[in-house]
């Protein structure tokens, strides 16, 4: 059965390693046919506007080639099309200016990378029943 794109999870994230640590967890908690991952901040912008549904929740790195995480969820947060799309920032940095700035363009989480199937499996389930009601 194929999936609806409103259940999709966007994952935007560049590092080869943390892309395959994500997998694991995702694959972990039976997700991963729910989620697409792209590399790159402009990209995955690209391919949100070629898609009619947002996703349910979109997973941001902060440093991402190209565009920057920060610049990305600017764009999303300027879109009335995903104001309300919960954004999770995964972030290495310890760099306080980066939650702060994340906090002000009304970022929806912040996990620390690696990020951790239990976190992951929390922050999602703590997500969809907010989205649920978005409509």
């Amino acid at each position: 059965m194929e999936v609806p794109k409103s259940t999709q999870i966007l994952v935007i994230e560049d590092d080869a390693n943390d892309s395959f640590l994500l997998e694991r967890e995702i694959a972990r908690a039976s997700l991963e046919d729910h989620v697409t991952i792209i590399p790159d901040g402009r990209q995955a912008l690209a391919y949100l506007e070629e898609t009619e549904t947002p996703p349910l929740a979109i997973f941001l790195d902060l440093y991402l080639p190209g565009m920057n995480g920060v610049h990305v969820l600017d764009r999303l947060r300027r879109n009335p099309k995903y104001k309300n799309v919960p954004v999770i920032v995964m972030t290495g940095s310890a760099d306080p200016n980066d939650l702060k700035e994340c906090l002000r363009l009304g970022v929806t989480s912040y996990l620390s990378k690696p990020v951790k199937l239990s976190h992951f499996i929390k922050t999602v389930a703590h997500i969809f029943p907010k989205v649920e009601s978005r409509a």
